[in-house]
C-alpha cells in the first residue's frame, strides 16, 4: 500500500471516522482504523460492533493493499502536523507517514479479523431526508432518551416513516420528545425503526461536518442484518437496530390545557438559573410553578430546609385556570436547551399530569415532562 493525500482532507475524515473507536474494547483490533486503497480511492473505516462509520476519499494511490492501523494515536499526529502534503506507505507491518518535517511510522495488525462493516452499492434508499430537518429533529429529539442501557428500548429513537412524514420520538420515562418532519419526496413503505441514540448524534455530528443548506440524507434498510446505513455524502453509518418494542407513547400525549403559558425561552431560562441555586440541593432538583393568569406571571420557586429558599418571576401571555405545579428543573433546562425558537408554549392541565412544551407556530413538536409531587 502506498498512497498520498493533503493533510485537511485526511484529518477530517479520519477524525469523523475515529469517533466510534471505543475506547477500552473487547477486541484489541477494534483499537484501530482499517485503511483500503481501491479504484484510485482510499477507503477509512472504524466500527465498535455496534457502529460503524466508512468514508472514501480522494487520494493519488500509487499501491494497493489494506491494514488497520491505531486510531487515537494516528488521529494525534495527523492533526498535529501543518497542512501539507502527507505521503504514506505500509512496509512490512509498519504504516510510515512522512511531509517535509514530519514523520512518524506506526505499528499495525492485519485486516483478517477486522469486522466486516455492510455495504450499499445499487439499492434503492428506503428515503431521503433533508438534512436540516434532520439535524433539527435529532437535536429536539435524542436528549430525552435513556442514557444507560437498564431498558435497552428507551437508549433509542424511534423513527415512524409514514409515507410522506417521519415521526422522531425519545423518552426516558419521565420527558419524551417527539419532532414530525414532512418528506420532500415519501417512502413506499410505512416502518418503524428504533435506531440507537448514539448513532443519531453521531449523524447529526456527520452532517454538521459536511453538509449544506439543503442537502439530502439517504436511509437504507438491510433487512436481513438488522441494520439501518445512513449516506451523507461519501460517508456510510451504519448502525444496528434495537430489538423490542418502544413504549406506546400516544395515550400520554394530552388532548387539550386548562393553562397555556405562552413565553420567551430566555425568560423561563433565566428564571430557572436562580432557583436552581438552591434547587440543586433539593432531591429530584425540585421546583414549584405558580402560574398566575391575572397577573400573566410564573413564580419559580425552590427550598432547601438545609440550605434556605428563592424564588424568581418571568411574565407571559397566560390564559386559563391559575395552577401550581412541581418539575425536576433538570428537565426543563434540558428541554429549554435543545429549543432554537425564542416563543415557545407551556401548556399543563392539573399538578399531577405531564407539562407539554411547544415552539410556537410549530405544531411538528411537543415535548411533555412528567410532574413531581408538590
Amino acid at each position: 500500500m502506498k498512497f498520498s493525500c493533503n493533510q485537511d482532507t485526511f484529518s477530517k475524515y479520519l477524525n469523523i471516522v475515529s469517533r466510534v473507536v471505543s475506547s477500552k474494547p473487547g477486541l484489541p483490533i477494534l483499537n484501530n482504523v482499517k485503511f483500503e486503497t481501491s479504484k484510485g480511492k482510499l477507503l477509512i473505516t472504524a466500527t465498535d460492533l455496534e457502529l460503524g462509520i466508512s468514508t472514501w476519499i480522494g487520494a493519488d494511490i500509487q499501491s494497493e493493499g489494506k491494514i488497520t492501523v491505531p486510531a487515537k494515536q494516528l488521529s494525534e499526529f495527523i492533526n498535529s502536523i501543518p497542512n501539507e502534503k502527507i505521503d504514506v506507505e505500509l512496509d512490512g507491518q509498519k504504516f510510515k507517514i512522512s511531509t517535509v518535517n514530519n514523520s512518524a511510522e506506526f505499528n499495525t495488525i492485519p485486516v483478517d479479523d477486522y469486522p466486516e462493516i455492510v455495504t450499499i452499492d445499487k439499492e434503492t434508499p428506503l428515503l431521503k431526508i433533508n438534512s436540516e430537518d434532520l439535524t433539527k429533529s435529532i437535536n429536539r429529539v435524542a436528549f430525552a432518551a435513556a442514557t444507560d442501557n437498564i431498558k435497552p428500548v428507551l437508549a433509542g429513537i424511534l423513527m415512524e416513516i409514514d409515507n410522506s412524514k417521519v415521526n422522531f420520538v425519545g423518552t426516558d420515562g419521565l420527558r419524551l420528545s417527539r419532532q414530525t418532519i414532512d418528506l420532500d419526496s415519501g417512502s413506499e413503505e410505512s416502518k418503524s425503526l428504533l435506531i440507537p441514540v448514539k448513532a443519531m448524534q453521531e449523524l447529526s455530528f456527520i452532517i454538521s461536518e459536511l453538509t449544506e443548506d439543503g442537502s439530502v440524507v439517504e436511509l437504507y434498510l438491510i433487512k436481513d442484518r438488522n441494520q439501518v446505513l445512513f449516506r451523507v455524502g461519501d460517508i456510510d453509518l451504519t448502525s444496528r437496530l434495537i430489538d423490542g418494542d418502544f413504549p406506546e407513547y400516544r395515550p400520554i400525549i394530552p388532548t387539550g390545557f386548562n393553562t397555556q403559558c405562552s413565553v420567551k425561552r430566555s425568560e423561563f431560562l433565566d428564571s430557572l438559573k436562580v432557583t436552581n441555586i438552591i434547587a440543586r440541593s433539593v432531591l429530584g432538583n425540585k421546583v414549584i410553578l405558580d402560574i398566575n393568569s391575572k397577573d400573566n406571571a410564573v413564580t419559580m420557586s425552590a427550598s432547601q430546609s438545609d440550605v434556605g429558599s428563592n424564588q424568581s418571576t418571568f411574565n407571559g401571555e397566560i390564559d386559563g385556570e391559575n395552577l401550581k405545579i412541581a418539575f425536576s428543573s433538570r428537565l426543563l433546562t434540558d428541554v429549554l436547551n435543545h429549543l432554537q425558537s425564542e416563543d415557545i408554549v407551556f401548556e399543563c392541565s392539573e399538578a399531577v399530569k405531564p407539562g407539554v412544551f411547544k415552539v410556537k407556530d410549530d405544531e411538528n413538536f411537543i415535548h411533555l415532562v412528567m410532574p413531581m409531587m408538590l
